[in-house]
């Protein structure tokens, strides 16, 4: 028997730098497939979906909301050809009753246990609806991704570079940040991946990472002996915040920090000083800039791009708020009647979807826009992050390999 997993295109944001990572959701979940399974995957964001004539279920992973569109259309056309649908990812789990009406099943939650139990009601003959659990699985027992799924040469590389490979060391976040779904659909509570098994993990991968975790700064201690463990496997990474304090900085120097994002969304001497002392440990900052909070009006809007330019970030994607379902601008925004469009594809944090406090949502547009026009009018964002490829290229354990040869 065969299961074809794919991963719907969505629309992207038209000012950024396009990079298509390799999804990590698709090969977590193919983990879970039993060896009697022949397990393919496909990205539609950077090839066609081809189905072989055995090819009877399909798994479709919608983690964006921005994906839910494609994925449902998808999921339509395919069960109009006989072919078994199964939905999961993230907007499955926020909209399981929307997800229903596209599929033969849907998969709501973390799929570890799940998955395997719906693949053997399928091979019976006796497919439920809806894969739930209360609760989370053991994240102590997830297996490993199957990374060898992908042809990271063919499909995930940059001038011959193989781009980050995506690993999670723990799941849930015990914050509660505004515009964020995380608490909804991992927890409040810090669930942290064994060791072994996330250096397991990162040894699968190429010599570039990619961190998902929400924030590695929940637990100070578990960030300084992931930084200690890493600090022999040779590879370069990014992440969400970490702890910015020098003793965390410098191991996550030594463990090969390349840059980190950071959230921000106020003008303060408090993110002056963080850019500063990453800087001073050799870590780069992509500042992720939200726009449009209810204290935001044009008159900060356009202080704060101007701020953005006097604390040396070494590139800035901008956002405006967006109320991902389940989150709680959500809540907050519904219950007001101020969200307006509710056309999923509009949900990529590049379109104003609701009623902004201090302005018109046209004029909150505009100043999105604006904003990535100033930041980068003096050095094109290619310009930008060719010059943090460059620090990269000479502080690469790669590079070090070749120059002791």
């Amino acid at each position: 028997m065969q299961i074809q997993f794919v991963f719907p295109r969505w629309p992207k944001l038209t000012a950024q730098t396009l990079f298509n990572l390799p999804p990590l959701g698709m090969i977590q979940a193919a983990a879970s497939v039993p060896e009697e399974f022949e397990v393919r995957v496909c990205d539609e964001n950077i090839e066609e979906l081809e189905l072989s004539p055995d090819c009877k279920l399909v798994g479709i992973s919608i983690m964006l909301t921005a994906q839910a569109p494609r994925g449902y259309e998808l999921a339509d056309k395919l069960r109009e050809q006989g072919i078994t649908v199964v939905l999961g990812g993230l907007h499955v789990s926020l909209c399981p009753e929307e997800a229903q009406l596209h599929a033969d099943a849907i998969v709501v939650g973390e799929g570890e246990g799940l998955i395997e139990k719906m693949l053997a009601d399928y091979r019976d003959g006796r497919l439920q609806s809806v894969y739930r659990r209360e609760g989370f699985p053991d994240i102590a027992q997830a297996p490993l991704p199957r990374r060898d799924l992908y042809d990271k040469q063919k499909n995930y590389s940059h001038k011959g570079w193989e781009l980050v490979d995506l690993v999670e060391t723990s799941r849930g976040c015990r914050f509660d940040c505004y515009p964020c779904c995380t608490p909804y659909l991992g927890g409040r509570q810090h669930r942290i991946k064994p060791m072994e098994k996330v250096l397991a993990d990162m040894d699968a991968c190429s010599d570039l990472l990619f961190i998902v975790d929400n924030s590695l700064e929940q637990d100070i201690e578990y960030e300084k002996d992931l930084f200690r463990r890493m600090a022999d496997c040779g590879r370069r990474w990014v992440s969400h915040p970490i702890t910015c304090k020098p003793e965390v900085l410098k191991l996550a120097q030594k463990a090969g920090c390349w840059y980190v994002y950071h959230a921000i969304y106020t003008i303060s001497d408090k993110i002056k000083d963080r850019v500063k002392l990453y800087h001073d440990h050799g870590i780069g900052v992509e500042g992720t800039i939200l726009l449009g909070l209810d204290d935001h009006d044009e008159d900060f809007i356009k202080r704060l791009i101007d701020f953005l330019l006097t604390i040396e970030l070494d590139l800035a994607e901008f956002t405006v708020l967006t109320p991902f379902p389940h989150t709680r601008a959500y809540r907050e925004l519904e219950s007001a009647g101020r969200i307006f469009d509710r056309d999923w594809n509009h949900y990529n944090a590049g379109h104003v979807v609701y009623q902004p406090k201090k302005m018109t949502p046209d004029k909150l547009q505009q100043l999105y826009h604006q904003a990535w026009d100033q930041f980068y009018a003096d050095e094109s964002q290619a310009l930008k992050m060719s010059k943090l490829f460059l620090q990269l290229l000479r502080t690469s354990p790669r590079r070090q390999r070749k120059r002791a040869q």
